[in-house]
């Protein structure tokens, strides 16, 4: 076990590209061809190290990184083959790469790293002999590259990335605790989410977040603790630990769960797509006529359409199986005026450029919501939600519409999809409920202008605020989860400083 003085000096070489590093062997290095430029591995953006082999009498590693003013700046780390001096290894060359990064004199003038691309692993270099949480995350990706979808393995690795690189990845995994479980609770707190490519915000003082803001911190922290406890699990069968402590106090935090109410109505629909582009509005509609994911319309084909049913067939996706969504006529008809002067094989939708259908929709989607005046937290999965909501309303039972959104049970649909406006719950309580006592219809009669009048007063412009009431901790449910008493007092405190 690595003692606390040796874990102080291990050397925080957690980021880098280290995929298909061509120097990591004797055998590589000594391939080379003689030149008068080394030979260069980007590890980060304006980070690199190399091999400079200019003749049989000199061969050594070298590090460069780009100034703010995008000049080359570089450093001989050390010879990198023995050629009567000795020399040093990959792991050593590396280690005073980012040594010299992380000087002062460097940091001063050089220009901003990040990671290469797109990630494809953990951003940690497995320098010594501890087997740290940092060795545990890269075994346990190494495993989820194979058993896990390319989308569900990218996920992974951006939550580990951007969550626990930073703070856990050195620890040695023997030393994991609760404490590093409270730590990591309190880094998610008060750190915002990052989308895409967009540049990291300011980290928000825990007075400042919402509810809802809170509840989605808390499916974070739940996320990270599951890869925590998978990686944890799969090094204890590996045999790299002794102890199942650091694992066994991976432990969840409840959430209170959070029914879905922002989808639209009809009106709204149209003014939506009012303000799409053409190939976005004929995307829109294809989403509100069926209920389909972005990803399962962008993949039609035109062979899909009213194959052997009365509407489409959806291949496999994520999870879901292969299905079939039925239409309705006037459904039915646009999948059919999208298929005409196409071939079988061709895509439904495509672009306004004539390109299939990835990413591009989101900026779009956005401009449109936010020209339509609609809540700007609106999404395109939000028509998903629209879509099952209005099923719903009309009373389709939870059966059919889950077998339409393709899960396996209702348990989704009843919880995320059927929970339905407050005043469409109001309206449905006062016209279907059946009467039980003469007396008090009579009264109702008789108090008819009263009622009326008292309906009228409460009914509000804004349904999906509509008799809203701010959650707290009082009456809710009790969770079987056991979440350490450290984790819980993190997320208390935050509650009690915002209330």
């Amino acid at each position: 076990m690595q003692t606390n003085l040796e874990h102080e000096h291990m050397h925080p070489v957690q980021r880098g590209n280290l995929v298909d590093f061509p120097f990591r062997d004797t055998v590589d290095i000594e391939a080379l061809q003689f030149r008068d430029s080394p030979y260069w591995h980007w590890l980060l953006t304006c980070r690199h190290l190399g091999i400079h082999r200019p003749n049989d009498r000199s061969c050594n590693w070298t590090a460069r990184i780009m100034t703010k003013d995008r000049r080359y700046l570089q450093k001989c780390l050390g010879p990198a083959l023995d050629l009567g001096r000795g020399c040093i290894g990959s792991e050593e060359a590396m280690r005073r790469a980012f040594e010299w990064f992380d000087t002062g004199e460097v940091q001063g003038v050089a220009h901003t790293a990040r990671p290469i691309g797109r990630m494809t692993s953990v951003n940690f270099c497995p320098l010594g002999k501890v087997y740290s949480v940092g060795h545990a995350l890269r075994d346990y990706t190494e495993w989820t590259r194979i058993a896990r979808s390319k989308g569900g393995h990218y996920n992974i690795l951006a939550l580990i990335n951007y969550h626990l690189v930073d703070s856990l990845i050195n620890i040695p995994l023997e030393e994991f605790c609760a404490l590093n479980l409270k730590a990591l609770a309190i880094k998610v707190i008060e750190t915002p989410p990052k989308f895409g490519f967009a540049r990291q915000m300011p980290m928000v003082s825990i007075d400042n977040l919402s509810p809802d803001d809170l509840r989605k911190r808390k499916r974070t922290f739940n996320s990270l603790v599951t890869i925590l406890r998978m990686a944890f699990q799969h090094a204890w069968d590996n045999a790299h630990i002794a102890s199942e402590r650091p694992w066994r106090c991976l432990k969840r935090i409840s959430v209170n769960h959070c029914p879905r109410t922002i989808f639209l109505t009809r009106t709204e629909c149209g003014r939506l797509l009012d303000k799409c582009t053409p190939a976005l509005r004929r995307l829109t509609l294809a989403a509100l006529y069926s209920g389909c994911r972005i990803g399962e319309l962008s993949s039609l084909r035109v062979e899909d359409v009213g194959y052997q049913i009365f509407g489409i067939r959806i291949a496999a996706f994520k999870r879901s199986p292969a299905r079939f969504v039925f239409l309705p006529d006037e459904g039915m008809a646009f999948f059919l005026s999208c298929c005409d002067g196409k071939s079988g094989r061709d895509f439904v939708f495509l672009s306004d450029k004539r390109k299939v259908w990835r990413k591009q929709h989101t900026g779009l989607f956005r401009r449109a919501v936010a020209k339509a005046k609609l809540p700007k937290e609106f999404v395109f999965h939000g028509l998903r939600h629209t879509y099952a909501s209005d099923l719903v309303r009309q009373g389709v039972p939870l059966e059919v519409i889950a077998r339409q959104l393709g899960h396996a049970d209702i348990k989704t649909v009843s919880s995320t999809y059927g929970h339905l406006a407050e005043q469409f719950r109001e309206e449905q309580i006062r016209t279907r409920f059946s009467p039980l006592s003469e007396e008090q219809v009579a009264e109702s009669g008789h108090r008819k202008a009263q009622l009326d009048t008292l309906w009228q007063s409460v009914q509000g412009d804004n349904w999906r605020t509509y008799a809203a009431n701010q959650p707290t901790s009082q009456g809710m449910r009790q969770s079987r989860i056991r979440t350490s008493k450290e984790v819980i007092e993190a997320f208390r405190d935050c509650q009690q400083t915002r209330y």
